[in-house]
């Protein structure tokens, strides 16, 4: 059975607020990051040439290649996180000629158009509805900026089928427009497209149907448009239905007369605990508030879709720039009665017969249109927004949060073997190009995670270490890399419980390694949404995803056992090797632990 209100319990939950950058953080992070890339680079070398197993080459080799890329990942991150910036929020735009420059684009001067798009597919009426409902309580200072809000509907639901709800008739209701399609083609992006050129807002604001804004979300963002070349702005996809638990401390702290009591202590030493948290790794902050805010300095910040205010005039110049990459995208759909508006736009497509539209048909469509938008000859802008100006609905089982994750591992693997690879795609910039590296970089994690994983196995069936020996030269060097390392993550991510999201960057390589191999064998890639309701699943649906890791922890657990027994006996050949793979074993453990917990929740 599914709850399709379940979310209406986190109703008075508040955001979060952005981190602040300041001079003294961004200084201490390039301090320390300058120093990791030397106590990294010594490590490695000192790897390389002083510390591989010539007996063992097979297990030596890919244990330092896994920490090479690794360390090169840092150095991503290190170029990501570098000089941080931020855009001074300015006032809501009123007239045409704020946000745009008239003598280019030829139309006269007015009072801005704002159309909001809500885009449905099978959610719950319930659902769409809170949606609109705080959609139209949207404000702006100016009467006469005309704000329009459209429910794109594509699954029909417009009354046709006695069987569903009629979501025609609520948009009626509401007073907002209403459109349908006879067909999913292009999916979401197909969706946006009839859309789009049914309307002719000079902002478009995207929402899918769980997307709810808050009353100042267009007010907040207009401004950024005042630069004529800025084409998009992203706001932060806040979760407001994850459990944040119940603080330990306090909880004590409220407790009745009794032991708990008399161990004044206790509260105390939990204070920082929190119990019921979320165990699911579906909180974003980091991506948004952390990852694409420091590519504001490099202009590298992509569209993730919801939440997001884009410009009309860029999305139609990039239809007439790349007309032919379009078509060979599929991005077409037939025309269904619907008329280009713009004329410029009609002469540069040549017909009424297919059309054109700006989002991109494909898994993972928003960064697709992004990165067509930044290579453009028009040198378009984007910007991440820190503030939460929106909130939204998280996947709540396991088998949901995996089902939307292989989607953008999919969408990201097909990326980088397309021509749109921003590593080889014209017209981007350099800094550009690493932003985006560093995004599908991360992907290709568990070539080297696999490797980590398996490592203390290998090392206790085999009792063959990877390195000559574990002793002090390694130790020293091992730990002075991994403590840099945290120090500069936790600098990157100032204010940020990056615990988590760790977790889970290891506990997801066998879903990227499944969108790998399926998209390299081009297996069918479909755009699955994701579910806004609470569903009940069974133990077995939730188990089968942790399968391997269930696999590598019994191997562990089984080969720490037998190298236990040699070392009673005192057969074992080296006890230094034994408690440095035990103690990479037990981090291994801790760190696939929360997926583990996760599979065996029930809701």
């Amino acid at each position: 059975m599914e709850d399709v209100t379940y979310y209406r319990a986190f109703e008075d939950v508040k955001p979060y607020k952005p981190q602040r950058y300041s001079m003294f953080r961004v200084l201490f992070f390039q301090i320390f990051s300058i120093l990791f890339i030397a106590v990294g680079g010594n490590y490695l070398i000192w790897r390389w040439f002083y510390s591989l197993n010539p007996d063992a080459l097979w297990f030596s080799l890919p244990l330092v290649i896994a920490e090479t890329l690794i360390f090169f990942g840092s150095i991503l991150m290190i170029i990501n996180y570098w000089s941080p910036k931020s855009v001074e929020q300015t006032n809501p735009a009123r007239m045409l000629s704020e946000i745009e420059d008239l003598s280019v684009t030829g139309r006269e001067d007015r009072p801005i158009k704002i159309d909001v798009y809500i885009a449905s597919f099978n959610e719950d009426m319930v659902l769409v509805e809170d949606t609109i409902r705080d959609a139209k309580s949207l404000r702006y200072p100016y009467d006469n900026v005309e704000i329009r809000l459209y429910l794109c509907d594509d699954g029909r639901r417009d009354g046709r089928d006695p069987l569903k709800e009629n979501f025609r008739e609520m948009a009626e209701r509401y007073d907002i427009g209403y459109f349908v399609r006879e067909s999913n083609r292009g999916f979401k992006a197909g969706n946006m497209n009839h859309a789009f050129w049914q309307t002719d807002g000079d902002l478009i604001v995207i929402l899918d149907a769980d997307t709810r804004v808050f009353p100042d979300f267009l007010a907040k963002l207009t401004g950024y448009f005042r630069d004529r070349k800025m084409a998009w702005v992203q706001s932060p996809q806040w979760f407001y239905d994850i459990n944040r638990g119940v603080n330990v401390g306090n909880w004590l702290r409220g407790r009745r007369p009794g032991l708990v009591r008399v161990m004044l202590f206790m509260p105390y030493l939990f204070r920082k605990y929190q119990a019921g948290k979320n165990i699911l790794g579906t909180d974003p902050r980091i991506f948004y508030d952390s990852i694409l805010r420091s590519r504001n300095s490099a202009n590298a910040a992509f569209c993730c879709g919801a939440g997001s205010m884009q410009r009309r005039y860029a999305l139609e110049r990039l239809i007439v720039n790349h007309k032919k990459r379009l078509l060979e995208l599929d991005t077409t759909l037939p025309s269904e009665g619907m008329q280009i508006k713009n004329p410029v736009i009609k002469e540069a497509i040549g017909s009424d017969d297919l059309i054109i539209g700006p989002f991109v048909h494909h898994i993972s469509e928003d960064i697709y249109t992004s990165i067509l938008l930044h290579a453009d000859k028009e040198n378009w802008k984007s910007y991440q927004h820190p503030d939460v100006e929106c909130k939204m609905l998280s996947p709540q089982t396991l088998p949901a949060y995996i089902k939307q994750f292989s989607r953008y591992a999919e969408g990201t693997f097909k990326l980088c073997f397309s021509k749109e690879n921003p590593l080889v795609k014209k017209g981007l910039t350099f800094w550009q190009r690493i932003g985006y590296l560093d995004t599908i970089y991360s992907y290709f994690s568990p070539f080297w995670i696999v490797v980590f994983l398996v490592s203390p196995v290998i090392f206790y069936f085999s009792l063959i270490p990877p390195i000559k020996a574990f002793n002090f030269d390694f130790f020293l060097r091992f730990l002075l890399f991994n403590i840099f390392n945290l120090i500069i993550v936790t600098a990157a991510n100032w204010g940020m419980s990056t615990k988590r999201s760790e977790q889970y960057y290891i506990s997801s390589f066998w879903y990227k390694l499944k969108a790998f191999f399926k998209v390299i064998t081009k297996g069918s890639l479909q755009f699955n949404t994701t579910s806004k309701t609470l569903q009940k699943e069974n133990l077995y649906n939730n188990i089968r995803h942790v399968i391997p890791h269930l696999l590598i922890i019994l191997l562990t657990v089984a080969g720490f056992i037998y190298n236990s027994v040699l070392i009673a006996k005192n057969l074992h050949p080296s006890y230094s090797a034994f408690v440095a793979n035990t103690l990479w074993a037990v981090y291994n453990i801790y760190q696939m632990n929360p997926i583990i917990r996760a599979s065996l929740k029930r809701t």
